[in-house]
């Protein structure tokens, strides 16, 4: 009696369901486009705790996490496998999906190599309570 589903929730205005709608939406297309869920398993590039980031690529795919309540990083720098430039394909933040809108849709993100290790770098803006996801140059 109390499981079913109310759709009137997501469809009215008043209500903020609907960015909610909008993202499954959005990420189910997605993962169908990339078929990141049938592809190799995530191999993960960076976990911080304190933080509360973790991120990891899939199938050609580079998801960013910024789980902290709080929290965003200017220039979060990490490792990738793969060298060469990133472009933002989803951003849980956007305003489409109810968030605040602080990344550049049209932004590309170059991979840098580090002074230090010779590896290749990046290095994103994570809003708080977000998640971006990039897809891989073309090897």
């Amino acid at each position: 009696h109390y499981a079913r589903r109310q759709w009137r929730l997501r469809d009215d205005p008043q209500l903020k369901y609907h960015f909610l709608a909008t993202f499954d939406r959005d990420m189910i297309a997605l993962a169908e486009k990339y078929a990141f869920l049938k592809g190799q398993n995530p191999i993960l590039l960076h976990e911080h705790n304190d933080d509360k980031v973790l991120i990891f690529q899939r199938s050609g795919l580079l998801f960013a996490f910024n789980f902290h309540p709080h929290n965003s990083y200017n220039h979060y720098r990490f490792t990738v496998s793969v060298e060469g430039k990133y472009r933002l394909i989803l951003d849980s933040d956007a305003a489409q999906y109810g968030g605040h809108g602080r990344l550049d849709p049209r932004q590309d993100h170059v991979s840098s190599a580090d002074p230090k290790t010779g590896r290749p770098h990046l290095s994103l803006y994570l809003p708080s309570r977000s998640v971006q996801v990039l897809q891989e140059p073309k090897i």
